[in-house]
């Protein structure tokens, strides 16, 4: 009876032995991470600074009508294609085909009274070629039918403003272009001048874009920039600046910039977003690391560096730039540091890490 409790016992104990060794095994291999690494060194870059601008004509025009009235037609919708002479727009003309008409009335009573006036201007010269009237009434008359023709070249005149101002209630292209803003919608109650549509001539095109006071003397010594499409950033273009403002916006407190792309290029479209890449001409030697190789502690930027003995600590250091991918470091790194560039932070001082395989390329 005894030797089987002491048998027992004695597996009993085999079992948590074998366990506990198990455990530790488990424990030793969790204590070791595998980490993503990098060494770091030096390279030579530029600073570049990034824009986002638009595809605009390089001639673009604000059309609108040359007399007051409402709005009762507006043909002329965004993105349509229009030709010379086409009608983007229409007001209300009843006041003035009324203001036609009533010129038109002036005009025929003016023809009227010239009619008359020149046939006794006839008859009066009649007269006094055989001695029936005095040359003083002839010279009267002579006036009065200068008077009704004077008249009647004064209603003509208004006659034709008239009719003008009834022309100019109809708003047409006066070129061909494509329209890029309505400014206006039917019903509207238009001022003299006030702009309805804008026509653009896409046969030049621009990229237009806002620069911040700090970089537009860059911008002004620039002679050209790199230009790229949203939507194909691998594929740039050389535009030449062409314009600066002379002066900022007096809201956004920029300056905008038209830069001149290179005939018609395939692809680019008005309204399309772009990006511009400026090089300040400033080339830089220094340290770039991995933007994911950051660890943020107490608002403060370090990375974890490999030891020799594959024990990492964590090394506070300056970053002198952030880039979209990438950090300049200002201080705190050399070359040939080797430092985690991935998962750092479910890291911990002291802590042994195993180097994955192409964790040095």
């Amino acid at each position: 009876m005894n030797t089987k409790r002491f048998s027992s016992r004695a597996a009993f104990l085999g079992v948590v032995v074998w366990l506990a060794a198990c455990h530790g095994k488990h424990d030793a291999n969790v204590d070791i991470r595998p980490v993503r690494t990098a060494v770091v060194g030096t390279g030579q870059y530029g600073n570049e600074v990034t824009y986002t601008g638009e595809v605009r004509a390089r001639h673009e025009s604000d059309l609108g009508f040359q007399v007051a009235g409402k709005l009762i037609a507006r043909p002329a919708e965004v993105g349509a294609s229009v030709l010379a002479g086409a009608v983007l727009a229409q007001l209300d003309p009843t006041d003035e085909k009324v203001a036609v008409d009533s010129a038109q009335s002036v005009v025929t009573a003016a023809q009227a009274e010239l009619a008359r006036a020149t046939s006794e201007e006839a008859s009066y010269r009649h007269l006094l070629e055989r001695g029936l009237t005095t040359r003083t009434t002839f010279i009267q008359q002579q006036t009065a039918t200068k008077t009704a023709k004077s008249r009647l070249q004064q209603a003509m005149a208004d006659l034709d403003l008239r009719r003008r101002q009834l022309n100019y209630t109809t708003l047409r292209a006066g070129s061909a272009g494509v329209i890029t803003r309505v400014s206006a919608d039917v019903g509207a109650v238009l001022a003299q001048g006030q702009a309805v549509v804008t026509l653009a001539q896409p046969s030049e095109l621009d990229v237009v874009f806002d620069v911040a006071d700090t970089q537009v003397d860059t911008v002004r010594n620039a002679k050209s920039v790199s230009a790229a499409l949203l939507s194909a950033r691998d594929k740039p273009l050389v535009a030449y600046v062409r314009e600066v403002s002379p002066s900022a916006d007096p809201v956004t407190r920029t300056y905008r910039v038209k830069c001149t792309l290179p005939g018609q290029p395939p692809g680019w479209r008005l309204g399309l977003n772009t990006i511009v890449t400026l090089a300040s001409g400033n080339a830089a030697h220094g340290i770039r690391i991995p933007a994911t190789a950051l660890y943020e502690k107490d608002r403060k930027s370090a990375v974890w560096i490999v030891k020799l003995d594959h024990t990492i600590e964590l090394r506070p250091i300056e970053v002198a730039r952030y880039d979209t991918d990438s950090v300049e470091i200002g201080s705190g790194l050399r070359a040939g540091e080797r430092i985690v560039t991935a998962g750092v932070h479910k890291l911990l001082a002291g802590q042994e890490v195993r180097l994955l395989p192409d964790s040095s390329k």
